[in-house]
């Protein structure tokens, strides 16, 4: 069974308008706990395909968004892909412009774990795929939408007491 880990998104415009633009986002940041889990990723610990790996709509397998490679930004693994023109990329971008999609939700599969203080530390993960999400689990997760001339951020916090 794929487990979730939910991150920062967003999206920024395509000038040349061949596109309906970028998602740009963070997968996830190794050695960061997740606020709705008792959870973190060791420095290293995630893998994916060769190709890159398959954002969805929502998780939805039947709904892909677009493929993308993730590259590591110090500590942080993020994904910086055009969306395809299709309808479906057209109204991805667009519920990201407007907040209804806020943050990115990594599928992995743990290959190798461990417990350490009651917190579930993943030291291998294979990750095929994210999805584009409402609800992203981080408490730090920010959604940028930018227009060629401006820029609207969203905040979004979450807090969970476990």
């Amino acid at each position: 069974m794929a487990d979730e880990l939910l991150c920062e998104v967003r999206f920024t415009e395509d000038e040349t308008k061949a596109t309906p633009g970028r998602l740009v986002g963070t997968l996830l940041t190794y050695e960061t706990r997740a606020s709705d889990r008792r959870e973190l990723f060791k420095r290293g610990a995630i893998h994916w395909p060769e190709s890159g790996l398959v954002v969805n709509d929502m998780h939805d397998r039947r709904a892909p968004l677009l493929r993308a490679v993730p590259f590591l930004d110090g500590d942080t693994l993020k994904i910086d892909a055009p969306f395809p023109d299709t309808q479906r990329a057209r109204d991805a971008a667009e519920n990201v412009r407007i907040g209804v999609l806020t943050g990115l939700s990594v599928e992995f599969f743990a290959e190798k774990e461990t417990r350490r203080g009651g917190i579930r530390e993943i030291l291998r993960a294979y990750v095929p795929r994210a999805g584009l999400v409402d609800t992203p689990s981080y408490a730090d997760s920010l959604v940028e939408v930018r227009a060629k001339l401006d820029t609207h951020r969203i905040v979004m916090v979450a807090r969970l007491s476990l």
